[in-house]
């Protein structure tokens, strides 16, 4: 497999003003003037990152309404940092950009949160064919925890100290994870309603509850892992799973710990980056690209 390589990464983005390049012309290619309707070249304005219309002055400003604007951190250790992204199995940790980039965490930490939003996976294609879904759980083991901090009946399912994720996954490799309050059918079916196609897909999911009124609307195979059955003809969730363990070893490996309020960035990130796993040589430019 290609890979998009460190070499080749610093021969294109040496400086801010090859970054700055790179998001005008993403986000400003063909431009024709919008104040003169001038269809001339726009020209860097010196010592701003700004581009100037050569008939009329007007200026425009490529990282206005992006992750970059008002930032006072090089736009090289920005793309540095987006390139980490494209290097790894299992994410980066907001302490690896600060002794890398020589920054301080609080910075580190926006950035990364910053470039997750990056990776979120915008498509509004609906799922169609055979598709798995399941859901997995996020927070400590109770049986770590301290006698005084374990929690009561929080094993299993429970959403007590744990943070449920609803996920699905195709044949290609497509997956949409979304985090949710619970597990309940009123709160998965209109997620599956909104990403699915019910009249060109099969939905694999296990025995929940929560998957009941499926069959109402979808053609629904359920596998009963409760009865030690993991595979049902061609049909199985070892697929989604799969992504599951991916996305707990980013969690636990990577990042320790993720407070509810931002899983959902990290869901995303990992979602892209399993769907993006064959095309290591293209993801940055892919990531680079949502700018616009």
């Amino acid at each position: 497999m290609k890979r998009f390589t460190i070499t080749e990464f610093r021969e294109m983005y040496p400086t801010d003003d090859a970054c700055l390049d790179r998001i005008f012309q993403l986000r400003y290619n063909n431009l024709v003037c919008p104040k003169c309707e001038n269809t001339n070249t726009y020209h860097r304005v010196k010592d701003r990152r700004s581009y100037q219309c050569q008939a009329c002055a007007n200026q425009i400003y490529p990282t206005h309404g992006t992750i970059f604007e008002k930032t006072t951190t090089p736009l090289t250790l920005w793309f540095y940092a987006i390139y980490l992204q494209t290097t790894t199995r299992n994410g980066v940790a907001a302490k690896e950009l600060e002794r890398q980039l020589h920054i301080c965490y609080k910075t580190a930490l926006r950035m990364n949160h910053q470039i997750k939003l990056l990776m979120a996976n915008k498509s509004a294609e609906p799922f169609t064919g055979v598709i798995q879904a399941d859901e997995s759980f996020f927070g400590g083991l109770n049986k770590n925890r301290h006698a005084d901090k374990k929690v009561a009946e929080s094993q299993g399912r429970s959403c007590k100290d744990k943070t449920p994720v609803f996920g699905m996954v195709d044949l290609s490799g497509r997956v949409s994870a979304h985090v949710v309050d619970d597990t309940k059918g009123t709160t998965l079916k209109p997620i599956i309603d909104k990403h699915v196609d019910n009249e060109k897909s099969i939905i694999v999911t296990d025995e929940w509850l929560g998957y009941t009124k499926l069959k109402n609307e979808y053609s629904h195979v359920i596998i009963n892992h409760l009865q030690q059955e993991y595979v049902r003809g061609a049909f199985h969730t070892n697929t989604i799973e799969g992504f599951w363990s991916q996305l707990k070893r980013t969690i636990k490996g990577t990042h320790i710990h993720v407070s509810k309020k931002h899983l959902q960035k990290y869901v995303d990130e990992v979602a892209f980056r399993y769907m993006q796993r064959d095309k290591q040589d293209t993801m940055f430019e892919t990531i680079l690209s949502h700018v616009s």
